[in-house]
């Protein structure tokens, strides 16, 4: 192996793995992975056979500033990259995890991986088992939306159409810094002072269906209530301002359910994605990445035939 004096460069026998530019990755994203779409990407790196391009990986920013937060916590939320795209012409064996490794040592540290290994397209991760990322289980989304001709729409494209309202619908409520809000302080909060109140009368009070309930729960199934109805909830129950400001405290932004609609955007169930994890840096560096942890590490799930 050798490694240029600036770590730009990794060679192997008939190999060698260097950064590539953004447009050298198009061919193989866009007609080979089967998502057949551009990511966000920061870093990439091209995997040479023979002085001829036959891969390419790419890192990017993680699909959401909540995840980078849930993996590293807000020290250090902004080293967290996500490994968005791994495509190889031939996948031939060991190309894989070849040109993970490797990019890993070109990559800028520290830095904390996430990536995903897609269950619906049959994939378990096994090259990220087999190159050492720490697993964290299955991720809790649900669904997907697709377009009216059944084409993949990336939810990061919503936010995009937010951000200048191109499409002109209406503005809503939408909190400031909920993902800052502990959800299990704010579910007991609400029931402590809940009182006889039951769900369903809850529901008609609010003009809600299956709704109330939520707003209760310390699992996985909590849901914060709006704005609005967090100020009508108050009023009703009589519970203390205590959470008021951070609860209160909104900005108005284009409407993403107005946004679907006018796109003629659907949602398609999907099975969840495995979740993998790794750390690269220098020893200190990993071991102040483990202390602010935040996921369990778990069993590689079973061996699959794809990467």
């Amino acid at each position: 192996m050798i490694l240029d004096m600036f770590g730009h460069y990794v060679e192997y026998k008939n190999y060698h793995i260097t950064e590539i530019d953004h447009g050298q990755t198009k061919p193989f994203i866009l007609d080979i992975h089967y998502a057949k779409r551009m990511p966000s990407i920061t870093h990439s790196y091209g995997l040479y056979r023979n002085k001829k391009l036959v891969g390419v990986i790419t890192y990017g920013s993680p699909p959401s500033p909540t995840l980078s937060e849930s993996i590293a916590g807000k020290k250090n939320k902004h080293l967290v990259l996500e490994l968005n795209r791994l495509v190889l012409k031939d996948n031939k064996k060991n190309e894989a995890s070849m040109l993970i490794a490797s990019s890993f040592k070109l990559l800028p540290k520290p830095r904390i991986i996430v990536s995903f290994a897609d269950e619906e397209k049959g994939h378990t991760g096994i090259v990220y088992q087999a190159t050492n990322f720490i697993y964290t289980g299955k991720t809790l989304n649900e669904t997907e939306l697709v377009d009216k001709d059944g084409n993949d729409f990336h939810y990061r494209n919503i936010g995009h159409l937010q951000k200048n309202n191109s499409l002109n619908v209406s503005l809503v409520k939408i909190r400031k810094e909920e993902h800052k809000i502990n959800k299990i302080e704010i579910a007991n909060f609400l029931k402590k002072y809940k009182a006889n109140y039951k769900n369903k009368d809850l529901d008609v009070l609010f003009h809600t269906k299956d709704t109330a309930a939520h707003w209760f729960r310390t699992d996985q199934g909590f849901s914060f209530p709006s704005i609005d109805n967090w100020i009508k909830l108050k009023n009703i129950l009589n519970f203390p301002e205590i959470h008021d400001e951070i609860m209160t405290d909104y900005e108005l932004v284009p409407s993403r359910q107005e946004i679907i609609k006018k796109l003629e955007l659907t949602q398609k169930k999907i099975k969840p994605k495995h979740r993998y994890i790794n750390f690269i840096g220098n020893k200190k560096d990993k071991k102040e990445f483990i202390k602010d942890f935040r996921y369990t590490v778990l069993p590689y799930p079973n061996l699959d035939s794809k990467p």
